[in-house]
C-alpha cells in the first residue's frame, strides 16, 4: 500500500474545541496525512494526529516578524521541507494569509476554507494595512491554487469583494452521520449557540413569547448561554426579558460538542434564527443546521446565508426572513400542533443531510481537492 503524502493543515490556534470540526474534514483521507502547524495547541491532540507549534522556530522577530512581514526562519523552513508536504490547506481566511509566505517559500500549492466571518465581517472585507490579513487579502485569492467557501452563500459574499469564481468550489460543512442520529424523540424544542446578535437567539425569545398556550406540554432548551457574571450587555439583556417574559424553559449552558448528539437525538425542532450582526459577522452554513437534520429534527430557521441550501422549504422545515419574531412564531405553531408533519419532515431533512452533507462523503471530496492542486490526483 502506497505510504500518504503528507499536507500541511495550517490553523493559527490548533484544535480550538469550537471549531472540531477542522480536524473532522480530513477524517476519511487514505491518500493524504496532515500535519497540523499553527501557533499554540488549543485543544487535545486528536488520537493519531501530528502538530507542530512553530511558535519556537521562528527567528529574532518571533511570531510578529513571520505574520506581519511573512518572515520565514531557516529553522522553520527545514522543519517544514523535512516533512515533505505537498500542499497547504489552510482553515479561515487569516490562517490562509498566514500561510502565504509559507507556500511561497516551500513551492506548495495553497488551498484556504472559508467558513463565514472571514467573508462577511466588515473588519475582515475592509481595506486595512495594518491588519495582515486585509493586506494580502488580494495576494491569497491571487495566488492561491483553490479557494473553498462552506456555502454558495459565502462563495458570492467572497465574489462580490473580488474573489476570482475560477478559483472558488464550494465545499459545504458537514457532520457525522454515525454520531448524529435519531433517538427516542420527546415534545422538544432545541436552540444550540452562542448568545450573540448573530446566532438570533433574541428573535427566538420573542417568537416563543408569542406562542402562549401553544407550548403547552412542550419543553424548551436553550443551549450555549454563559453563566451570571461572565455574560456580556446583550447576553445579559436576553436573560432579563426571558425573566420578565415568564416563558418556562431549560437553560442548558455551555455543551461541549461531544454531548450535543444526545440533544438532537431526543429533539422534535430545532431553531436556528441566525441573522447577519451588525458587525456584518454572518454564518457559513451552520453546523448546528447539519446535526439537527441528521438526527431527524425538522427545522424552524431564517434565511440567512447558507442555511437556505440545506432547508427546503416545507419539507425538511419552515424558513422566515432574518429578523421575523412573529413569522418564526408562526411556523412554530404549526410545528407544535402536527406533530405527524413535524415528524415527516425530520426524517426527509435526515435523509438530504446524509446525501449533501455527509462527513465522510466530503472529506474524500477534500482530499480529492487537495491532491488534484498538488498535480497527485
Amino acid at each position: 500500500m502506497t505510504k500518504p503524502r503528507t499536507i500541511l493543515a495550517y490553523s493559527d490556534k490548533m484544535f480550538t474545541p469550537s471549531e472540531s470540526f477542522i480536524p473532522r474534514g480530513y477524517s476519511a483521507f487514505s491518500r493524504l496525512k496532515p500535519v497540523y502547524i499553527g501557533h499554540t495547541i488549543n485543544g487535545p491532540v486528536p488520537e493519531g494526529a501530528e502538530a507542530v507549534d512553530i511558535t519556537g522556530l521562528h527567528g529574532p522577530l518571533g511570531e510578529t516578524g513571520f505574520k506581519s512581514f511573512g518572515m520565514i526562519s531557516a529553522k522553520l523552513e527545514q522543519t517544514l521541507r523535512d516533512l515533505n508536504p505537498i500542499a497547504i490547506h489552510a482553515s479561515f481566511g487569516k490562517s490562509g494569509a498566514y500561510a502565504l509566505p509559507l507556500a511561497r517559500k516551500l513551492g506548495l500549492p495553497l488551498a484556504v476554507t472559508y467558513y463565514g466571518g472571514d467573508a462577511t465581517k466588515k473588519s475582515n472585507t475592509k481595506n486595512s494595512f495594518t491588519r495582515t490579513y486585509n493586506r494580502r487579502r488580494a495576494d491569497l485569492w491571487n495566488e492561491a491554487e483553490l479557494i473553498l467557501p462552506c456555502s454558495d452563500f459565502i462563495r458570492r459574499e467572497l465574489l462580490a469583494k473580488g474573489a476570482p469564481d475560477d478559483k472558488m468550489v464550494v465545499h459545504h460543512n458537514t457532520a457525522d452521520p454515525a454520531k448524529f442520529q435519531p433517538g427516542e424523540k420527546k415534545d422538544l424544542i432545541v436552540f444550540a449557540g452562542r448568545w450573540s446578535p448573530k446566532k438570533g437567539i433574541d428573535t427566538l425569545i420573542e417568537a416563543l413569547s408569542m406562542l402562549d398556550g401553544a407550548l403547552d406540554g412542550w419543553t424548551v432548551r436553550l443551549c450555549g448561554n454563559k453563566p451570571e457574571g461572565s455574560r456580556d450587555a446583550f447576553e445579559q439583556g436576553l436573560h432579563d426579558k426571558l425573566s420578565a417574559s415568564g416563558i418556562n424553559v431549560e437553560l442548558a449552558g455551555w455543551v461541549p460538542a461531544d454531548e450535543m448528539p444526545k440533544h438532537w437525538a431526543e429533539a422534535r425542532i430545532a431553531c436556528i434564527p441566525s441573522k447577519r450582526a451588525p458587525s456584518g459577522d454572518a454564518e457559513g452554513l451552520p453546523l448546528v443546521c447539519i446535526e439537527a437534520m441528521l438526527s431527524g429534527c425538522a427545522l424552524a430557521a431564517t434565511r440567512h446565508a447558507g442555511i437556505t441550501e440545506c432547508v427546503k422549504e416545507g419539507e425538511t422545515g419552515y424558513l422566515v426572513d432574518e429578523g421575523d419574531a412573529a413569522g418564526l412564531a408562526e411556523n412554530l405553531r404549526k410545528m407544535l400542533t402536527n406533530r405527524d408533519e413535524t415528524a415527516r419532515m425530520g426524517y426527509a431533512g435526515r435523509d438530504f443531510a446524509l446525501e449533501s452533507f455527509n462527513l465522510q462523503k466530503q472529506s474524500v471530496k477534500l482530499e480529492d481537492h487537495l491532491l488534484r492542486i498538488s498535480g497527485e490526483a
